[in-house]
């Protein structure tokens, strides 16, 4: 019993200190941390709080797999997967398996993140009362959005106007004791259920917590934080006003059009913040997750000592670009001897390290550089999208705000848009930060395998499999179909 409590009260600290440093997922222990009584302290919820941010930002989740997940099961010719993982494989072709350790990856880090804040969300009276408003807003933020990423993945499809009965992923609101314990044995919940809750958190950081300006969260949670992500998740569900409306409050609070890089190519690997940047996963040379084998620029970059150079890019992408559209530049010959990310001036460039000769995305070429997660150009591109399936014109005309991101990217202005405009300029902006699969659904579109092979936006090769590893130790849950 001497050892188990002070196994308990050690959980604490690895909940603080842990970011997956494990390349081979099922080395991951998949038991939930329980805190000891008089470990539930103020130190002991703030560091529970770190640990969640520390899941968050790991390769599991925003700085890796969940833009791979979306761009790769989202494409259908814009890239090509030349490496020799065979998950990522799987993922191009949409063959998915429950035994894949990206898959698994993310269902764990996600509801360890979960854990951890639902503790410090049933600990409150221990947090000191100076900070406790910022602590319980910083926790449901968390459990919002890891609940956003989990149910779009692992889920059906939200169908505005619907019930939305399809199952997504388990809603765990207490702290879940360890495995194999029957009683964290939970079930999936109804789709509808999920989005409930995410607005509910969301809406409840927003209250709880302070506004931010342009380069001034340090990456941790805001209420303007909270506004960018209710944007992504209004348009989700189709509520289009109030994703108009959340959108104009992070543009008004950064300071509008003045706050965005004055280059595309300038938005990405930075050290610090920029004024464009919302919410960023911080990195630095002791702390990143760029060299983990599912690292986000393991696999975009090719230079000399960094990048596997696995994904390339197709041509076909590069044709939807307009002519002069900075955004759709390709560097053909890196002068430098021995290359950086900051020898390669265009969004593009001819990878010369391993895997060389492809096309290779620019914006993921550092591997301690942040790592974006919303930008302030997606939010004029939510608002121009929302404002014109909304009949509204909510801060700006929707051909305003499009002319905005066209400019910044070396095109000229237009008179007027239509949704097919407005949906190209996000992607085009937006490309390789994933957001491909997402947008897919939202605006329920079909992907072409081939001239006589379709895969409509709700197809269950789309969502991945519930892993297997948790059908194994978990009676309660249902697997996918097709699975």
């Amino acid at each position: 019993m001497k050892n188990i409590r002070i196994i308990k009260i050690l959980s604490i600290f690895v909940l603080a200190i842990f970011i997956a440093s494990c390349d081979k997922y099922m080395d991951i222990d998949p038991q939930q941390s329980i805190f000891a009584d008089d470990a539930l302290t103020n130190e002991g919820m703030i560091s529970a709080l770190n640990g969640a941010y520390s899941r968050i930002a790991g390769p599991e989740l925003f700085a890796g797999s969940s833009i791979f997940h979306s761009d790769l099961l989202g494409d259908d010719g814009d890239a090509n997967w030349v490496g020799t993982f065979i998950g990522y494989r799987w993922m191009e072709s949409k063959t998915l398996g429950a035994t894949e350790g990206t898959i698994t990856g993310k269902w764990l880090a996600g509801y360890r993140a979960i854990n951890s804040v639902n503790t410090v969300l049933e600990n409150l009276e221990v947090v000191n009362e100076g900070s406790r408003m910022r602590i319980e807003g910083e926790a449901k933020f968390i459990r919002g959005i890891v609940y956003f990423e989990l149910v779009r993945f692992y889920g059906l499809p939200y169908e505005p106007g619907q019930n939305n009965s399809q199952l997504g992923v388990p809603l765990v609101l207490r702290t879940l004791p360890a495995l194999p314990s029957p009683d964290a044995n939970v079930s999936r919940d109804q789709v509808e259920d999920i989005y409930g809750q995410i607005l509910s958190d969301l809406q409840d950081a927003k209250a709880l917590l302070t506004p931010s300006i342009a380069g001034g969260n340090g990456g941790r949670a805001t209420s303007t934080v909270a506004s960018a992500f209710l944007s992504r998740v209004y348009m989700t569900m189709g509520m289009f006003e109030e994703a108009a409306q959340e959108a104009d409050i992070v543009i008004e609070q950064f300071g509008g059009e003045s706050a965005l890089n004055d280059a595309p190519r300038s938005a990405f690997n930075n050290d610090n913040y920029t004024s464009e940047d919302v919410f960023m996963i911080n990195q630095n040379i002791n702390s990143h997750a760029g060299q983990a084998n599912d690292g986000i620029g393991t696999f975009f970059a090719s230079l000399p000592g960094y990048g596997r150079g696995d994904m390339h890019i197709t041509q076909r992408h590069i044709d939807r670009y307009e002519e002069g559209d900075l955004r759709g530049q390709v560097m053909e010959n890196i002068p430098a001897l021995n290359p950086s990310i900051a020898d390669v001036n265009q969004m593009f460039y001819i990878g010369v390290g391993t895997n060389d000769g492809g096309i290779m995305s620019a914006k993921w070429g550092k591997y301690d550089a942040n790592i974006n997660v919303i930008r302030l150009a997606e939010m004029f591109l939510t608002r121009a999208e929302a404002n014109f399936e909304n009949s509204s014109a909510i801060g700006a005309d929707p051909v305003d705000d499009i002319n905005i991101i066209r400019l910044r990217a070396g095109l000229d202005e237009v008179g007027s848009v239509d949704i097919e405009d407005i949906r190209r300029e996000r992607r085009l902006e937006l490309a390789w930060e994933g957001h491909r699969l997402h947008d897919l659904r939202r605006w329920q579109g079909t992907l072409f395998e081939g001239t006589d092979s379709e895969i409509p936006y709700n197809s269950p090769r789309l969502v991945l499999p519930i892993p297997q590893r948790e059908m194994d130790v978990n009676e309660n849950l249902v697997q996918n179909p097709g699975y």
